[in-house]
């Protein structure tokens, strides 16, 4: 049965891969009429000449792991953090405290133009004018009035997969249970993580 009408099988397959050959549906020897853009998940160099910084945090069981890593406009690591939280706490506070963290370090490192990513979507969405009387947003409204001190600053969402490097370091100090800071001069672990996002 096609639309109604008992028509012979070979007619009904003909129809069929005519239709699918026109719209290419569901045909694998074909390219697809709207492919995804591809896209690389490696680092890329900000705009302005700014440091970037890289910010993540995760969540396992009552512990939370947060890290940071900067980098200059050539891909150089300057230094970074990777903090241990034995608290418990919800994913969007732990990327707000991971948040703050940056800033701070940023601060205390003298950087005066930067470019904060972050995957988490509703941190960037706050950081438009939009008003918020929750408690998270009173938090947030502390931590956005730290970036005052900068000259130039933006702080960007990115995909997950963008954010590797941090990711790894939140996952290595939930892992170690202990925060350290690094600088230029870092261990083999953090290197082998850099090396990998550059390729």
């Amino acid at each position: 049965m096609f639309w109604g009408k008992e028509d012979d099988t070979r007619v009904v397959w003909e129809q069929a891969r005519t239709l699918g050959d026109d719209f290419r549906i569901h045909n694998l020897s074909h390219s697809p009429m709207n492919p995804r853009p591809l896209k690389s998940h490696r680092w890329t160099k900000p705009l302005n000449a700014a440091i970037k910084i890289n910010v993540d945090a995760t969540v396992f069981d009552s512990v939370v792991g947060i890290g940071i890593i900067a980098r200059d406009h050539d891909g150089f690591v300057l230094g970074g953090r990777a903090i241990f939280l034995d608290d418990k706490m919800d994913i969007e506070w732990a990327e707000a405290e991971a948040l703050s963290e940056s800033i701070m370090w940023a601060s205390n490192n003298s950087v005066t133009k930067a470019v904060f990513e972050i995957d988490c979507a509703s941190l960037v969405r706050f950081k438009s004018q939009w008003e918020d009387i929750s408690i998270f947003g009173f938090q947030l409204k502390e931590i956005f009035g730290l970036l005052e001190s900068f000259i130039d600053v933006n702080i960007e969402w990115v995909t997950h997969s963008s954010n590797r490097v941090v990711d790894s370091l939140c996952k290595l100090t939930i892992y170690k249970r202990y925060t350290f800071p690094f600088n230029m001069e870092f261990s083999s672990d953090i290197h082998g993580l850099v090396l990998a996002d550059a390729c």
